[in-house]
């Protein structure tokens, strides 16, 4: 992030000896900037007037005459232009014969280190020490920044004031688009190799500059903070006055009768882009921020629009569900739930049915229910809970099973006072019904009745569902029976509507050798 007074306080002080390699580091500077302070200020290739570092020169100029009086230095370091101050305690350095303790400040751009020295701003003494840094050099002039309105440029081995006029040299533009991944030109817009503009990304329009800096999703989120990065050799007034930026998520028109053009384009809120600039959230909340800003936005029109991912479907919910899914229950459940939606609806292209059932579930839970199943089953299962919502589909499918199971069951007549065999004949044809053939089989395997006419029956059972590696429990007698009575149990267990299972289930029983008089309940 660029360095600016407000993040002076956001730094950690710790103290330690100098390495050998750092202290020969800053042994090396400060005799090179004794030859020649200019090395800490910026070069001013336009006129200015009155220039705010006239008098800091002055100084400089003035230090330089004692630049080897160590009496004199320790003097300068206390009293005095506070940048002039840290040149003064910096070059002193040369003088000492002790290797000096080092303090290590840690800010949202980084951690540095610098000899704590002299009366002056420990700011101030990390730009003289680390002259040679574009982003640390910036914070002995950062002060003016604010005060005069200037504007500086720190890069490679340039340093540039520009005074009160925002104006960012093409070297420091194009530094900065390549330091976030944005190393493609064309015309004046920068971009990520990715074709940025045709899918989700953010765009920077740097509005000084004259240039524009696209990033799409996956290059953006490679870096915490792509604005930080570009504006990290800057100190100017107000770096949002020197970028324009935006959100921007493309949409592709599939279907519908229109209202897809910039459905999602809207203004980054001022508050959201504060907290970008400060450096408290990255790329990836500023674009989660904003997007669910823009969603809650779309909540309060009232107009039919489907989207999702980059896919526009107007107001054509049909297509929209069908590219959603193709399960059909999955499909007759969410049209219901959207019959009367009226504003838009917008999905990720990774949302899953279940995420939008989620999302309305409190309000159209109960009319995606009932559009499965009988209006009785669907009040019976909605429920406005936090297990529905996790998985509203689970509620959906049980709902589909009662049901089912009373669509069955109601074709399947009732009687009264049954004989052992009718009863038996009657559990294993329910269970057929209603759970398949695996219900039908544990039912007969679970039969352990001795009865002849019971045993015939099993039999003609297992083999009416295909089943003949059972007939060793049977003797010939009984195999023999059983066999003559399959077409009657397969009649049965096929029956598809009341009648049908009472004449079935009668002729079964007369054939099987039961006298009893059915008499439906």
């Amino acid at each position: 992030m660029p360095i600016t007074k407000k993040s002076f306080k956001q730094f950690r002080i710790r103290a330690r000896i100098a390495s050998k390699v750092r202290e020969k580091d800053l042994i090396d500077k400060a005799k090179a900037l004794k030859d020649d302070y200019e090395l800490i200020l910026p070069d001013c290739p336009r006129e200015c007037g009155s220039c705010p570092l006239k008098k800091t020169r002055a100084r400089l100029e003035k230090i330089t005459k004692y630049k080897d009086d160590p009496y004199k230095l320790a003097k300068f370091a206390n009293r005095g232009d506070r940048l002039a101050r840290a040149y003064a305690a910096t070059i002193g350095l040369v003088h000492e014969e002790k290797t000096p303790y080092l303090a290590s400040a840690t800010y949202p751009a980084g951690t540095i280190t610098f000899a704590l020295r002299g009366k002056t701003d420990r700011e101030k003494l990390i730009a003289v020490q680390n002259y040679d840094s574009p982003k640390w050099r910036v914070l002995g002039v950062a002060n003016l920044v604010k005060k005069k309105g200037l504007h500086i440029y720190s890069f490679g081995d340039s340093f540039i004031c520009t005074g009160r006029e925002a104006a960012p040299p093409e070297e420091y533009v194009r530094s900065a688009a390549e330091s976030v991944g944005a190393s493609r030109l064309d015309g004046d817009v920068y971009s990520c190799p990715h074709s940025p503009s045709s899918v989700n990304h953010i765009e920077f329009d740097w509005v000084s500059a004259g240039k524009k800096i696209l990033l799409c999703e996956s290059c953006s989120s490679k870096s915490k903070n792509s604005l930080a990065k570009l504006a990290e050799g800057m100190a100017v007034p107000r770096v949002l006055n020197e970028f324009d930026i935006s959100v921007r998520r493309p949409l592709k028109v599939v279907s519908g009768n229109g209202g897809c053009k910039g459905a999602l384009d809207r203004q980054v809120d001022e508050d959201l882009l504060e907290d970008y600039t400060a450096g408290k959230i990255g790329d990836r909340e500023l674009v989660e921020k904003h997007m669910q800003a823009v969603l809650e936005h779309l909540e309060g029109e009232k107009k039919r629009l489907y989207i999702r991912g980059d896919r526009c479907f107007g107001d054509d919910m049909e297509t929209f569900v069908k590219d959603l899914t193709s399960d059909e229950v999955e499909v007759k459940a969410i049209v219901g739930l959207l019959a009367d939606v009226e504003n838009p609806v917008v999905l990720d292209s990774s949302d899953s049915v279940n995420k939008l059932l989620s999302r309305y579930w409190s309000t159209n839970g109960e009319r995606a229910l009932g559009a499965v199943v009988p209006e009785e089953v669907a009040k019976k299962h909605f429920k406005d809970d936090d297990e529905s919502k996790r998985s509203p589909m689970k509620v959906v499918r049980q709902a589909i099973k009662e049901s089912d199971h009373r669509t069955v069951t109601s074709k399947i007549p009732k009687y009264s006072n049954l004989s052992p065999h009718g009863m038996f004949a009657e559990d294993v044809t329910k269970a057929y019904k209603t759970r398949g053939q695996a219900g039908a089989v544990s039912v007969l395997d679970g039969n352990k009745s001795n009865d002849h006419r019971v045993r015939a029956m099993t039999h003609a059972f297992y083999l009416a569902l295909d089943i003949s590696t059972k007939s060793w429990k049977f003797t010939d007698e009984e195999k023999e029976f059983g066999k003559h009575l399959q077409p009657l149990a397969k009649e049965l267990l096929t029956s598809e509507t009341a009648e049908e299972h009472h004449a079935a289930f009668a002729a079964l029983l007369r054939e099987a050798g039961s006298t009893e008089d059915l008499k439906r309940a």
